[in-house]
């Protein structure tokens, strides 16, 4: 990238961002005390102009008394002397002749004021013909004997105008300095601002896909730096630990899909070298159920990155609870590995009956994977939870790693997930229900407890998971609790089966119909 795209995209940001903030204050100072200057220098003008209007006006005034009460004759010369903010006064008649006039003075009317009696005018800039420099004037008309006067003041403003002047020339050598202050105190002040910003960005770019354990600086000072800096400390402990998880999960997947498919490739590469076929006994007990392994993985990871990119899409209809778990235990049943316990009441939700089937059916093949020999698969209901508790007479799961069990992946140890599982299937369980609205959680000893001795089917000893589902509106729920005969509930041909019916119910109260109490295999 050139020097030139480096400016463009603001690349060097410090000095950009210094250079931007000086140029951008040395405007507006510039700007606000050109304004500024502009407005004290008329206000000064006004002033200025004000006040000799007023000693003008007055001394004319005064005159112009005189000539009402006494005629041009009357006029005191001390009111015509020079002072008090006056050059000289003229008393002019309708002529234009100057009939009185203080020492000095023009011999003609410094300019033509024909006024009638008692009214004003104000003349600024006057140049007097003989007379160096400029000057304003007041006229008063005054009225004595049927003829009519104009009493005019004059004063020299060559004196109030320069130091207009001067001042606007102060102004004019103070701008420049004091922009040059303000734009080198603001260059001062962003580059100390910003210096924490280059520590942080130097030790950004020193943090690499290897080093994300690294943090950048802290500032101490409790400002929008430090924040930034603490957000991304947070961004990169949230990196540290996605990256941690994919390489985990990059480094699981492999390890899952390596041992089938090194057996199917050992295989098929001493078909290749032996120049002998494979026997169909080969293929049925080793090269299929490897080959299906890796159909598992492979479909598991597709589910679960579609979960990842737009979620799961779950197709909403009445799914009877009641009948997935019978037909699980059944299945586990036909399996003759573990005695099933089953406590199964009649409960509907909403939801795509092909997920739920599935996330019931991980949960119990995992529990079959950890039980020593019972497995428990217990249902309860009220008018707004239906719950699936399945639990295992196994090794049970520590506290600390009951939130990890959902990982994908997740290793607790050797005596958990050992032997044909993936590590994915719990994972699998939490997205479709996320995806429900529900949840899924391992119970802990005391919720373990607190289900009690269920209907005669014994306390779960090892570790229980529970799926928890929003019950479907009561109106939908319209067919009652469905009695299921007793060959469903012990399909594996147990004597001892037992089915109590505890009252009857229309499945519509949120009582429902206590199906099978204590089923064993």
């Amino acid at each position: 990238m050139g020097e030139k795209s480096r400016r463009r995209y603001g690349l060097g940001s410090r000095r950009g961002v210094r250079a931007r903030s000086t140029v951008a204050a040395a405007v507006v100072v510039t700007v606000a005390l050109g304004i500024a200057g502009v407005v004290s220098l008329l206000m000064l003008h006004r002033a200025n102009t004000e006040a000799m209007y007023r000693a003008t006006s007055r001394q004319a005034y005064q005159v112009a008394t005189a000539v009402a009460r006494t005629g041009v004759d009357g006029v005191d010369p001390d009111d015509l002397a020079p002072g008090a903010g006056v050059d000289f006064v003229q008393v002019v008649d309708r002529e234009g002749r100057v009939l009185r006039a203080s020492p000095g003075a023009p011999d003609i009317p410094v300019a033509d004021f024909l006024l009638d009696d008692g009214i004003y005018s104000y003349r600024d800039d006057l140049s007097i013909r003989g007379f160096d420099g400029e000057y304003c004037a007041t006229a008063l008309g005054a009225e004595f004997g049927g003829r009519y006067y104009a009493v005019i003041a004059v004063d020299r403003t060559n004196n109030v105008r320069r130091s207009e002047w001067i001042t606007a020339a102060i102004i004019g050598v103070e701008l420049p300095i004091i922009v040059a202050l303000a734009a080198l105190a603001v260059y001062l002040l962003v580059g100390r601002t910003l210096r924490p910003v280059s520590r942080i960005t130097r030790q950004v770019n020193a943090i690499n896909a290897s080093r994300l354990d690294r943090r950048v600086p802290v500032p101490d000072a409790d400002d929008e730096i430090r924040t930034l800096a603490t957000t991304m400390n947070s961004m990169l402990a949230r990196l540290q630990v996605n990256r941690g998880a994919q390489l985990r999960f990059v480094g699981d997947a492999s390890h899952e899909l390596r041992s089938p498919l090194t057996t199917v490739l050992g295989l098929l590469d001493l078909a290749d070298e032996t120049g002998t076929a494979l026997d169909p006994e080969t293929v049925r007990t080793i090269l299929l159920p490897e080959a299906r392994q890796m159909q598992r993985i492979v479909s598991d990871l597709l589910l679960l990155a579609r979960a990842d990119e737009n979620g799961l899409t779950v197709t909403r209809v009445d799914v009877d609870l009641d009948d997935a778990v019978l037909s699980e235990a059944q299945r586990v049943r036909a399996m003759g590995s573990v005695d099933v316990r089953t406590r199964v009441i009649a409960a509907r939700v909403l939801g795509d009956p092909v997920m739920v089937a599935r996330a019931l059916r991980n949960l119990v093949d995992n529990a079959i994977r950890n039980a020593r020999s019972t497995l428990w698969i217990l249902m309860f209901a009220d008018d707004e939870v239906a719950r699936i508790v399945v639990g295992d007479d196994g090794p049970g799961i520590d506290g600390d790693d009951r939130r990890r069990v959902f990982e994908r992946f997740a290793r607790l140890g050797t005596d958990r997930r050992s032997g044909s599982g993936t590590g994915l299937g719990l994972a699998i369980v939490q997205e479709i229900m996320v995806a429900h609205g529900g949840s899924v959680s391992v119970l802990d000893d005391a919720d373990v407890s607190a289900l009690g001795d269920a209907g005669s089917v014994g306390v779960i000893t090892g570790a229980a998971i529970e799926l928890r589902f929003r019950r479907a509106p009561a109106g939908d729920d319209d067919d009652g609790a469905r009695e299921h005969p007793t060959t469903d509930r012990a399909a594996a041909g147990s004597s001892d089966a037992a089915q109590t019916v505890p009252g009857p119910s229309n499945g519509l109260d949120g009582t429902d119909t206590e199906r099978s109490i204590d089923s064993f295999s």
